[in-house]
């Protein structure tokens, strides 16, 4: 299919679920504003991810929804009220996935957008019928990952010059945050940030653990700990910081502050989930700790992003595994 860019003046797209998506789908943004550098983009996407592209220069504007915006229970009676207090007219619609989904496929209709593009499954499904662009064959993109999946997914509106860039795009003051934090401790080469918290307990490496990649660390190079979590977890972090040495606990906030702090840093190491796709984000080296495997669609996307895996459970992967890992990838001085 074929667009006539000088017709399409507002573009909505869908972008729901977690961190990783959103950081997965930051190609595919600007990827469209470079094929519509005229039009207004807006995305729809959800708390629990809107925070990536908060004041994003790739996108004009997010709107969020809240699972407590649901009227009635029904969720979408809160799309629809959520859209139209926007008083946006949409051109186009762009359901964010390179698969089908019923919850998309209706939001798409709900928009009431004039075109609305999305994966359409390979047998019949009414749902189907929401779509008057539809992707047939978004099957054939299962075994990619998420976001070579979504450029070929966008590519079928005729977009020939592809934007691989996966760049988060922090804003100044959590920038510049994490730059305070950085130079009141003095902090400059061979900065290691910690992440601990997890929401798969398989993939949660015990603090204890942590403590002792800290301490061989320090045996070969002269390194400096950040450690962060979620809210849940400060205690656990505040008591790791203290019982390491040269080490800091840094309160993020916001998965901006997050970033920002990742960024100006030379090493990531936390389990597998939102935090790695921060670190591929800000293309700082990661390493990431999985326990049970998923698809390669998840793994974190570009260079000297790391896996390490030993079992299901990230526990059965020892400090002298990552340390080996630093070792042999070169990540610090």
């Amino acid at each position: 299919m074929k667009l006539r860019k000088d017709s399409i003046k507002n573009i909505l797209i869908i972008r729901r679920n977690n961190i990783g998506d959103m950081i997965c789908a930051i190609p595919m943004f600007r990827t469209l504003r470079k094929a519509f550098s005229d039009a207004r983009i807006t995305v729809l996407a959800e708390e629990s991810n809107a925070g990536i592209i908060e004041r994003a220069s790739f996108i004009d504007e997010t709107i969020v929804f809240k699972k407590s915006q649901g009227l009635f229970g029904n969720k979408y009676l809160g799309y629809h009220k959520l859209l139209k207090q926007t008083g946006i007219s949409f051109d186009l619609v762009i359901t964010a996935k390179a698969g089908f989904s019923s919850m998309l496929a209706l939001i798409s209709l709900i928009s009431g957008a004039r075109l609305r593009m999305g994966c359409v499954p390979d047998t019949w499904h009414p749902l189907k019928y929401c779509y008057n662009l539809p992707v047939k064959g978004c099957s054939r993109w299962r075994s990619l990952h998420q976001v070579d999946g979504l450029m070929e997914f966008i590519k079928t509106l005729g977009i020939e010059t592809i934007v691989n860039d996966m760049s988060i795009d922090i804003t100044p003051d959590s920038k510049d945050r994490a730059g305070i934090f950085l130079n009141k401790h003095g902090l400059r080469n061979n900065t290691v940030v910690f992440n601990i918290s997890n929401n798969k307990p398989e993939n949660t490496w015990p603090v204890e653990k942590f403590k002792e990649t800290a301490g061989l660390i320090s045996r070969d190079h002269d390194a400096a700990f950040i450690i962060s979590s979620s809210p849940g977890d400060r205690e656990k972090a505040v008591g790791l910081s203290k019982g390491i040495a040269n080490a800091y606990y840094y309160e993020t906030r916001t998965v901006m502050d997050f970033a920002a702090l990742v960024a100006e840093s030379d090493m990531l190491l936390c389990g597998e989930g939102g935090a790695m796709h921060v670190g591929s984000g800000v293309k700082t080296p990661t390493i990431s700790l999985w326990g049970k495997l998923r698809p390669v669609k998840w793994t974190p996307y570009g260079e000297k992003q790391i896996v390490l895996k030993k079992s299901e459970h990230v526990d059965s992967i020892s400090a002298e595994d990552v340390l080996e890992v630093i070792r042999e990838n070169n990540l610090l001085k």
